[in-house]
């Protein structure tokens, strides 16, 4: 199990996960820096989100792994996504008014609570960062869709590889991934529960794996050996690296956004 550390003052993963795609302006770097203003250590096991919650706005995940659960009324549980460094909770459900799900803090980390009300001038003031943080969350989505159809379509053995390699992705976007080396702070248990599979299944399958020589494991950390032949195996696409920008406004460098409307002249008065 690993845990991030707790410190006073955290690298922002957010700016170096939409850096990716755009090149951010200082406007833009300081906007963000105001929405991750209200910095919140949390520790690990802590409910940072419950069921019924009032949704008053989004929170970014500056360090630390979060998971989303769904318990049933028979005491089992759900893994239905996990949060990593610089992702920002909440975006997909801002349209509701009540949390639909419990996130839980899987590792020490650091939340950054922000307001609904916050957000209209991301996109008055700042429309390029808005269309970015939408896209960002349009393949979040469509990275969700890709597990939910692993889940269904896939035998236990590809299951288990596609989460493996959607997560490295996940934490290469991020920029807190080690290449092929992944630290997965989650237990067996909690990694069946996320991939649909029983813990001594995964313990089966994760063996199998390093007899195999596909990856190995050198606790914490897990090493893929074989990604390339299980992409193929998985028909694995890598949806983070298919983002099309070529309708983001474009930023003005001198401090106002390009799209927004030009201040008119005023008009020069005769002269009496």
């Amino acid at each position: 199990m690993i845990r991030s550390g707790m410190t006073k003052k955290v690298e922002s993963c957010l700016v170096s996960r939409l850096s990716r795609f755009v090149d951010l302006t200082e406007r833009e770097r300081a906007f963000i820096a105001e929405m991750e203003k209200d910095e919140r250590p949390c520790h690990k096991g802590r409910t940072v989100i419950s069921v019924g919650d009032r949704s008053d706005g989004v929170t970014i995940l500056k360090s630390g792994w979060a998971i989303v659960r769904s318990d049933s009324t028979d005491g089992r549980s759900q893994i239905l996504r996990i949060y990593l460094p610089g992702e920002v909770m909440g975006l997909a459900e801002i349209g509701s008014s009540r949390a639909r799900h419990r996130v839980v803090m899987q590792t020490d980390g650091v939340i950054c609570p922000f307001p609904r009300n916050g957000l209209a001038p991301l996109f008055s003031d700042h429309p390029r960062l808005g269309a970015l943080l939408t896209a960002v969350g349009s393949l979040d989505q469509i990275a969700l869709r890709h597990h939910a159809s692993s889940l269904a379509s896939m035998d236990a053995t590809r299951k288990l590889k596609f989460w493996l390699l959607q997560l490295r992705s996940r934490l290469e976007i991020a920029n807190v991934g080690l290449g092929n080396r992944l630290q997965v702070p989650l237990s067996q248990a909690e990694i069946g529960q996320a991939v649909g599979l029983t813990s001594i299944y995964v313990n089966k399958l994760l063996r199998r794996f390093v007899e195999n020589g596909e990856i190995e494991i050198e606790r914490p950390y897990l090493r893929l050996l074989d990604r390339e032949r299980w992409e193929k195996d998985c028909e694995y696409v890598n949806p983070f690296v298919d983002m099309d920008t070529s309708w983001f406004p474009q930023p003005d460098p001198v401090g106002r956004d390009a799209t927004a409307p030009a201040k008119l002249a005023e008009p020069e008065l005769e002269p009496d």
